[in-house]
Formats: C-alpha cells, sequence, structure tokens
C-alpha cells in the first residue's frame, strides 16, 4: 500500500506540476474570456475521464479478485468483456463530442463570438482523443488490479507533460485553441500508447480474446459498474458542473473561478491512498473477516487525514501570496475567497475518502450510492441557486455545503449497511477524523494570529514551517502510537536501504 501510494501521489505530482507551470503562463497570453473558454473545454473533456477512472477502479476490482483466487479463466473474462464496453463507450464518446462541439456556443452564450469556431475545433480534437484513448483504460485496469500503480503514474506522467509542453508553446506563440487541443489530444494518445507498451512488456495478451467476452460476465460486470456509474454521476454533480454554472450565470467571473478551482485541486493527495486501498479491500473481502477490512478502514483514515491536514494548513494560510506569484495580483483578489471554500469543502469530503475506496473494492458500492448521489444533488441545486443570486461565490458555497451534507449521509446511511466492513461509526468519527484535526488546531490557531494576507511572503513560509513543524510534533506523539510509529520507522529504513543503500554498495 505505501509503494502504490506513493506512485499515486508521484501521478499527482505530474499534475500539480502542470498546474503550477502552465495556468500562470495561460492567464498571461490568452485574455479572460479566451481562458474561461478554455478551461470551459477541458472541464467538458473531463467528464470522460472521470468515467474512465471509475471504469479503471472497476476493473482492478475484479482482477485483484481474480488475481487473489489465481483463475485465469476468470481474469479472461474480465479483460474482454471489459474492453468490448470500452470499445462501445469510446463509440458513444465520439458520437457525443459531434454533437456537444456542434452546439456549443449555443450551450454557452458567454463565449465570444470572435472565438466561437475555434472552441468547437478545440473541443472536437480533445474529446475525439479522449475516445480513442478509451480502450487501453482496460490496460490500466490491470495494472491498477495487480498492484502495480507505478506504471499508471508513469502512462499519465509522460501523456500530461507532453500535452501540457505543447499546449503552453502553442499559447506562447499564439497560435490559438485549436493548436492548443491538438497537444492536449496528442498526450491523451501518448498515454494510452504508453499503457500498450507496458501490457506488451508483461507479456499476458492471451487475456484479451473475443471468445472470453460472455454474456453472463457482461451482465455482471455491468451490474457490478451500475453504482459506480451512478457514484460517478454524483461526482460529475459534485465538482464537474461548477464551471459550466458559473460559464452559464457568471460568464465575466470564470477565469477566476477556474484559477480557484485549480488551486483546489493541490488538496488532491488524499487520492494518492484511496485508489491503493481498492485491490486491498478486494482481496481481503475475499479471504478475511469484515473485522480486518474494518480495522483497516480506521487506522488508513486516521493515516490520511492527518497527511491531510498538513496539506491544507500552507494551502489555506499561503493562498493569497500563492495566488499573487502564481497569476498576478487581480486573480488573486478576486480567486480568493473562492480558493478558500473549494478547499475546505474539498478536506471535508476526502476526510471519508479511504472510506469510500474500501468499499468499492469490497463490492459493496451499492450501499455507498446515497452519499455521492445526495451531495451531488444538493451541490447543483444549491449552485444553481447560489450563482442566480450571488454569482461564482455562490457555486462555490453551493460545493461547501454539498460537502458537508455528503459525509453526514455517509455516517447516517452508508455505514450502517455495509457490512462487509466491522467498525464503529463513532469511532471512526473520533479517532480517525477528529483526532488528527485537534492535532493540528494549535498550529492552526498559531497561524491566525501571526499571519495576515499582506506580509511579506518569508514572514508568511517562516510562519507556515514552524505550523507544520508543530503539528507534526502532535500528530507524531498523540494520533499514533508506539507500535505505529516504530512501524513507520521500520518502512522509512527498509525502503531507505532497499533503494539506496543496496545500490551505494
Amino acid at each position: 500500500m505505501a509503494k502504490n501510494s506513493l506512485a499515486n501521489l508521484a501521478r499527482l505530482g505530474t499534475s500539480w506540476l502542470v498546474v503550477l507551470f502552465l495556468p500562470p503562463l495561460l492567464v498571461r497570453v490568452l485574455n479572460k474570456p479566451t481562458y474561461a473558454t478554455w478551461v470551459l473545454i477541458l472541464q467538458l473533456g473531463a467528464y470522460i475521464t472521470i468515467f474512465d477512472g471509475g471504469i479503471q477502479s472497476a476493473i482492478g476490482r475484479f482482477v485483484a479478485r481474480a488475481h487473489s483466487l489465481e483463475d485465469d479463466r476468470y481474469m479472461g473474462q474480465t479483460l474482454s468483456s471489459a474492453g468490448f464496453i470500452m470499445l462501445l463507450a469510446a463509440a458513444a464518446t465520439a458520437l457525443l463530442t459531434i454533437i456537444v462541439s456542434w452546439q456549443l456556443d449555443h450551450i454557452f452564450h458567454g463565449i465570444p463570438a470572435s472565438t466561437g469556431n475555434e472552441a468547437r475545433k478545440a473541443l472536437f480534437v480533445v474529446g475525439m482523443s479522449l475516445a480513442l484513448s478509451l480502450p487501453f483504460s482496460t490496460l490500466a485496469g490491470v495494472f491498477l488490479g495487480l498492484q502495480m500503480n507505478e506504471v499508471n503514474a508513469l502512462a499519465a506522467s509522460v501523456g500530461k507533460f507532453a500535452g501540457a509542453a505543447g499546449a503552453a508553446w502553442a499559447a506562447y506563440h499564439r497560435q490559438g485553441l485549436y493548436a492548443m487541443a491538438i497537444w492536449i489530444g496528442f498526450g491523451n494518445i501518448l498515454q494510452g500508447l504508453t499503457y500498450l507498451l507496458a501490457w506488451m512488456r508483461l507479456g499476458v495478451s492471451g487475456y484479451l480474446r473475443r471468445s472470453h467476452v460472455t454474456h453472463h460476465f457482461l451482465r455482471e460486470f455491468v451490474t457490478f459498474s451500475f453504482a459506480m456509474f451512478a457514484t460517478q454521476l454524483g461526482g460529475i454533480l459534485i465538482t464537474g458542473m461548477d464551471m459550466p454554472i458559473v460559464a452559464a450565470f457568471d460568464f465575466h467571473s470564470a477565469a477566476y473561478y477556474a484559477v480557484a478551482a485549480t488551486a483546489s485541486t493541490m488538496l488532491s493527495a488524499q487520492g494518492a491512498i484511496a485508489p491503493a486501498l481498492i485491490p486491498v479491500a478486494s482481496e481481503m473481502n475475499a479471504v478475511r473477516t469484515p473485522h480486518h477490512l474494518g480495522q483497516m478502514v480506521l487506522k488508513t483514515t486516521r493515516y490520511a487525514t492527518a497527511s491531510l491536514c498538513l496539506i491544507t494548513m500552507p494551502l489555506l494560510f499561503g493562498m493569497h501570496p500563492f495566488l499573487r506569484l502564481w497569476v498576478g495580483s487581480d486573480y488573486a483578489h478576486h480567486a480568493l475567497p473562492l480558493a478558500v471554500i473549494l478547499v475546505v469543502a474539498q478536506f471535508i469530503r476526502q476526510t471519508l475518502m479511504p472510506y469510500a475506496a474500501a468499499g468499492f473494492g469490497a463490492g459493496q458500492q451499492r450501499q455507498m450510492l446515497t452519499s455521492p448521489i445526495g451531495e451531488g444533488i444538493v451541490n447543483l441545486t444549491c449552485s444553481v441557486a447560489g450563482a442566480h443570486f450571488f454569482g461564482a461565490i455562490g457555486v462555490a458555497l453551493g460545493t461547501l455545503i454539498g460537502a458537508c451534507f455528503g459525509v453526514f449521509l455517509h455516517f447516517t446511511v452508508s455505514m450502517p449497511r455495509t457490512d462487509s466492513m466491522a467498525f464503529s461509526p463513532v469511532l471512526l468519527a473520533n479517532n480517525g477524523i477528529l483526532k488528527p484535526i485537534a492535532c493540528c488546531l494549535p498550529s492552526v490557531l498559531l497561524l491566525l494570529i501571526v499571519t495576515r494576507p499582506a506580509q511579506r511572503l518569508a514572514s508568511i513560509s517562516i510562519a507556515i514551517i514552524l505550523g507544520e513543524l508543530f503539528a507534526i510534533l502532535f500528530l507524531w506523539n498523540i494520533n499514533f502510537d508506539a507500535p505505529e510509529r516504530s512501524q513507520m520507522i521500520a518502512l522509512l529504513w527498509s525502503t531507505i536501504n532497499r533503494n539506496y543503500l543496496k545500490k551505494s554498495r
């Protein structure tokens, strides 16, 4: 789990590098309406990748189960049937891309007429490249299920770097949205080809055969994935609709909201831990008791919340100087309140990601459907109402309200129904979430007292470093007990010995 979490973190690190590198350039070479249109195009393309990530997780769950049972026939049925479904999904994506790109400026009236034609072509290129890359997600799911997350991290990093570097080059040379989209499409295709090369090196191509596609397994996979699709739909309603809502109701603020939303994604380190739990939970569910899986949920939630606190504090208190250096004073002034609200909403939502990932791996996603769907409906309703009355800030507040409601539904509705995990919800809330937060409260109070937005970057940085050190000290001595501290030290030492000391010898 530690190895795969680090691989996922490296994958997220690539995304962070792209985030740090690309928006500062784009906001300086594109005017605000054009930049807002570009982010809107990427957001529409992201709807495809959301479902793509869910499919990968579903495939990974079945692969992990087949691997633990050493059932090659089950493995072949899994991969062949999933590959067939992904081919159908690619065709549907291509058709949907044609329709939406054709009607883009009619759907979003705020898009300037001068960029409408180029925006349609850019969306067409991005959507088609994603459609072509969808079948390769079957291979990505294999590496996820076999706990070879480093392959997925490499493929994603190669694709993102190539696409971002090309888009930045095209933007800097004023070549327009269409040229930028071509580079993003090239990165998407390159990512899929990287999966293919890794698959060929793995030497298990015999699993993919048309004869392995059966009606029985197609029905089993689709039935399992149905709840996952509903969860992903809830995810789109939670975060994916924010940018289109802002673009529809307050296009003037769309560029500022895009910057704030991008900054809030830096809180996604929790996403490095949750995917690593899916194959582990799947295998534990097959061979262990609900008590063991429940103990894993309690422990990983406590660890994950601690890491989440350590990432959130510098992000919140250093947000203003970061935005000022990153995208300039004008964007910093308008995006700061939006970014703070979105970061808090992300923090609240991600505290229960280990529980959701373990439940998914154990095949109990149906029992957890109420929370994402309920959160999505509340988020969408509050965001539309907030956008109508308050503009972009209302959309951010709608996201915050939805996050609180989603956590509430998990505790009151989902947890009593997930019988594959035996744990106390009260213990999860107290020890898994509130205890790490309480360890960081002294640092939060310190930073509230000593930091001001108008302070110099050096002063704020010193204060944040001291706050982080105090938080780490409290977490180390209070949040983790003596056996856990010894275990972490042993893990760190074995990693250093394996990766560095042996090489030096």
